[in-house]
């Protein structure tokens, strides 16, 4: 692997101390002259036709400025990235969960907007409504929406290789159904906006958001506004893990509330309202069938699986095509025939949380391994090292693995938690071990068009240097790693490298968050735009010294001639010479990614992705069978995340991820009863807190991304899938009582005991 300056070195964040000071500027820190407050009206029934709205009441409460409903806006159906349109900014005359928007108010204070919601009126008439994704998809249920039969917004059929044959030839078939249920992101900060629709007819919007270039495009949709006259300016975004990617209806209810008044109208979520509003992780349910060789050489896998999307497809419409597909690519499997349907309940629409779907999956796929494991009589490590996929493989979906770490994180995993003299050796202690596996897309290819990233690298004339992307920060560290990039191409002081948020009006088009893509595509961007910059510099340099540019090189902000200890000049005074004293030029370089890959496609043969990062994680546990609780005494996690540019990063989103996916295993859960949430908040819900994390050990595997920037990759999301199925693997390890069902709760594993000893009695 090559020596390099600053990638691969532990470095602070840039952002760090305005973020423990106190001066970063979230969005609901901002506060503009004139500002009002907004609220929306949200139904309170599952399932109705509205028969009747009157919002007069609202409008004579002082200091009440405007109300809005459907009528105030353009009559446009949207969906996210046009996947499936069925959504409008507030309903019209139906409404199809508790939560959906109605109206919505801008006053001089909360207070007055709360009063003013509380007023508006609304008559109903009750529908009959569904909450289980596979009842709603039955004949006879309740429809949702006319052009959906059997609630089925999207349906994916996928039949590659030869299942039928797969199942005559095997050893073994094997059959379970798995469910998991809803989670909420918890991100400390809510969502929240500030809008101006200034005189100019601008559109100006405040917001912690991941997908500033994609926000602007969807709003200029939906208001029938062009979209240069909308302007996205991020703040510092206290979370998102995925949920602050998609148009809310916070951003066009402000726009059109701020036209009507002429001021700029700000709203925040109370976190309730989170709940309610935003876009948690879909609850799923999978039938798996898995057919294998006595051997375990994996020949076939079935799947019908029934995805929970609430009660508008939204981004589930993008996120079904990827999880009907991607664990296929994890394991050699040559045979796939999947059924997925992402079906209407009368719930909220759901989205994206670290791992877009494969926590869910992986929690079903890599439980049923370590059944099949046991079955055969095999190692559950082994089986999974026999199948595992390896570089240069072309998956059955054709995927091409570019560079793979999966070998190398099940056998350092295997090595360094004891695995072989502790599974299946501490029943008696009710003390257990277990493996889970995953992979995760890095730069999904989503569109037709541009799934790339661009950025400008810019030495001002003190030999400052400023990063200009589009790509978001939102906690993941690109701030760091952008730095650290620049840094090294330029050869200054990582000191005197900043950048920008993301502001549509300054900074490049960027697609967005998908997959596990800022480091890799935007940096990959930067790099590029970083050695443009340097190009130039040195041919000004050339001319201010009267050299050869190839004679020339950069080393702590200095320029030398190859050969001479001495520095002939600075960066800055290069950066001054060509801007002042010739001819007033700004030393500016610019770089795009493009990838070389095709729209992701699974009932095709396509490669939607540059590369693929992979994980092996192994989970140590104690059960108390009286009461249930499981106490995890270690977590083992190796990592193929390429080259990591800024280990202290990365180990950070190792940690936060590891946390998140032992919460979604064994305590998180939106409870619902008859449709109705009863736990919208931190305290009930089952999130993980500082206090929670145990005992970790981190591995990041010697992988060298042959395309990616520095040989990187991406480790945002590929630590948080494989923890529910390690967790459900190592209780069954220390019980012998399996558990197809999350959370892995006190009551859920008291049931499934009590269920073992009734069936053995």
């Amino acid at each position: 692997m090559p020596e390099f300056n600053i990638i691969g070195k532990r470095v602070s964040r840039p952002d760090s101390i305005p973020k423990v000071t106190g001066w970063a500027v979230y969005t609901s820190d901002l506060v503009l002259p004139g500002m009002l407050i907004g609220k929306i009206l949200r139904s309170r029934r599952h399932h109705a036709r509205i028969h009747h709205l009157d919002v007069s009441p609202a409008l004579k409460v002082p200091g009440v400025k405007a109300v809005i409903t459907a009528q105030d806006l353009p009559p446009v159906v949207y969906g996210f990235a046009d996947r499936r349109a069925d959504m409008t900014v507030f309903a019209a005359d139906r409404v199809r969960f508790k939560g959906d928007e109605i109206a919505a108010v801008a006053a001089i204070d909360e207070d007055v907007a709360m009063e003013a919601i509380e007023r508006i009126v609304v008559e109903y008439e009750d529908l009959p409504a569904v909450f289980d994704p596979e009842d709603a998809a039955k004949e006879g249920a309740p429809q949702l929406h006319a052009d959906a039969p059997n609630n089925i917004g999207v349906r994916i059929q996928i039949n590659k290789g030869d299942m039928d044959r797969a199942l005559a030839d095997a050893y073994l078939v094997r059959e379970d159904r798995f469910d998991t249920q809803r989670v909420h992101q918890s991100y400390a900060e809510p969502y929240a906006c500030v809008v101006e629709w200034d005189a100019g007819d601008k559109i100006t919007v405040y917001t912690g958001t991941m997908n500033a270039s994609g926000i602007q495009i969807m709003l200029s949709r939906v208001l029938k506004v062009p979209v240069g006259r909308i302007r996205i300016i991020q703040c510092h975004t206290g979370g998102s893990f995925g949920s602050k990617v998609v148009l809310n209806s916070i951003y066009p209810a402000s726009a059109v509330l701020s036209k009507k008044t002429g001021r700029p109208v700000k709203m925040v979520y109370t976190r309730e309202e989170e709940y309610f509003a935003s876009r948690p992780r879909y609850g799923g349910r999978y039938y798996v069938k898995t057919a294998v060789k006595k051997d375990g050489t994996i020949l076939g896998r079935e799947l019908n699986f029934f995805y929970d999307a609430g009660a508008y497809c939204d981004m589930a419409a993008a996120m079904i095509i990827v999880c009907s597909h991607r664990n296929d690519n994890l394991y050699r499997i040559p045979a796939i025939r999947t059924d997925a349907k992402l079906v209407y309940t009368n719930k909220s629409p759901v989205g994206a949380y670290r791992g877009y779907g494969s926590p869910q999956n992986t929690f079903a796929f890599d439980s049923q391994l370590d059944m099949i494991a046991e079955d055969l009589g095999m190692d559950p490590a082994e089986l999974r090292l026999k199948n595992a996929t390896r570089s240069g493989d072309i998956t059955v979906h054709g995927w091409k693995i570019s560079s793979c770490g999966l070998p190398e994180a099940i056998e350092h995993v295997v090595q360094a938690s004891s695995w072989k003299e502790k599974r299946g050796q501490r029943r008696h202690l009710k003390q257990g071990i277990g493996m889970g596996c995953t992979i995760h897309e890095v730069d999904d290819r989503h569109s037709e068009g541009f799934a790339g990233s661009n950025a400008h690298v810019e030495i001002l004339q003190d030999g400052e240097v400023i990063i200009y992307s589009g790509e978001g920060e939102y906690g993941q560290g690109r701030d760091t790693t952008f730095c650290q990039i620049a840094t090294e191409v330029l050869g200054v002081p990582l000191e005197s490298v900043r950048i920008l948020l993301p502001d549509t009006d300054i900074t490049p088009y960027s697609l967005g968050p998908w997959g596990s893509r800022v480091t890799y595509s935007g940096g990959i961007a930067v790099m590029r735009a970083a050695e443009e910059a340097k190009r130039i510099l040195l041919q000004e340099a050339a001319e201010m010294l009267e050299a050869n540019p190839a004679d020339l090189t950069v080393q702590k902000g200095k320029i030398f001639i190859r050969g001479l200890a001495q520095a002939k000049a600075s960066v800055a005074e290069v950066a001054h010479f060509a801007l002042f004293r010739k001819k007033g030029r700004r030393i500016r370089g610019s770089g795009q990614d493009e990838p070389d890959t095709t729209k992701m496609d699974p009932t095709k043969q396509t490669s939607p992705c540059s590369t693929y990062s992979f994980a092996c994680q192994a989970v140590e546990v104690e059960v108390n069978d009286k009461t249930g609780e499981i106490k995890v005494l270690k977590v083992w996690t190796a990592n193929d995340g390429g080259n990591i540019i800024n280990p202290v990063g990365a180990e950070g989103q190792i940690e936060g991820q590891v946390l998140q996916g032992l919460g979604f295993a064994k305590t998180e859960e939106m409870v619902y009863r008859d449709g109705h949430l009863l736990n919208p908040d931190f305290m009930t819900s089952g999130t993980p807190g500082p206090f929670d994390p145990p005992p970790l050990e981190i591995y990041f595997t010697k992988t060298y991304d042959p395309f990616g920037p520095f040989g990187a990759k991406g480790v945002a999301e590929v630590a948080a899938p494989p923890t529910a199925a390690a967790l459900a693997n190592a209780v069954y390890d220390a019980l012998g009582v399996r558990i197809k069902k999350l959370p892995l709760s006190p009551e859920n594993v008291l049931a499934a005991i009590k269920e073992q000893r009734k069936r053995m009695a």
